[in-house]
């Protein structure tokens, strides 16, 4: 079935057209996003959501900027790179928490090797300005890490960030 074949069943029967998209497109688009991700659930995802977007949105599709593959492959792509992103987020953030799981069973001595700037904060503090400025995590990724609300990392970061800048101004 061509694309113009696909496109008037979709003037006819939306389900009927959707199948013929399957079928014909979802080998491309699982190669597509295969290039980027490598769990075939994910691929999955991105191919499915790709023909889904497809499908629910099809009378956007302007057929005289390009093919219906090319726009399907856009797609697909955007949405297998932004799980890509997401992954790493993810695995960042991950690294993070056993990161600082690992330095918080650590000797208090080395704990405070590590912090040994940072006198009088806390230990929260401390780690949530080493998260923040050392390992280079978003306010956003380390409220989700540690399950707490946005706003109240971002005020308590931003509080011992101003402490921290006291102590130093005093010496």
């Amino acid at each position: 079935m061509n694309e113009e074949e696909i496109l008037t069943l979709f003037r006819r029967d939306a389900e009927a057209a959707s199948e013929a998209l399957v079928a014909q497109y979802r080998r491309l688009l699982w190669g597509i996003c295969a290039r980027r991700l490598n769990a075939p659930e994910d691929i999955d995802e991105c191919v499915y959501a790709a023909l889904a977007d497809f499908c629910l949105n099809w009378r956007q599709f302007d057929h005289s900027r390009g093919t219906l593959k090319s726009y399907l492959i856009s797609i697909a792509d955007k949405k297998a790179l932004d799980l890509y992103r997401q992954n790493l987020r993810w695995q960042r953030m991950q690294k993070a928490a056993e990161h600082c799981a690992g330095q918080a069973l650590r000797a208090p001595l080395e704990r405070e090797w590590l912090f040994a700037d940072m006198d009088g904060l806390d230990d929260r503090e401390k780690w949530l300005l080493y998260l923040r400025y050392v390992s280079g995590y978003t306010y956003v990724e380390i409220a989700r890490m540690l399950a707490l609300p946005y706003e109240q990392v971002k005020k308590q970061g931003h509080r011992a960030y101003l402490k921290l800048k006291r102590a130093w101004d005093r010496n």
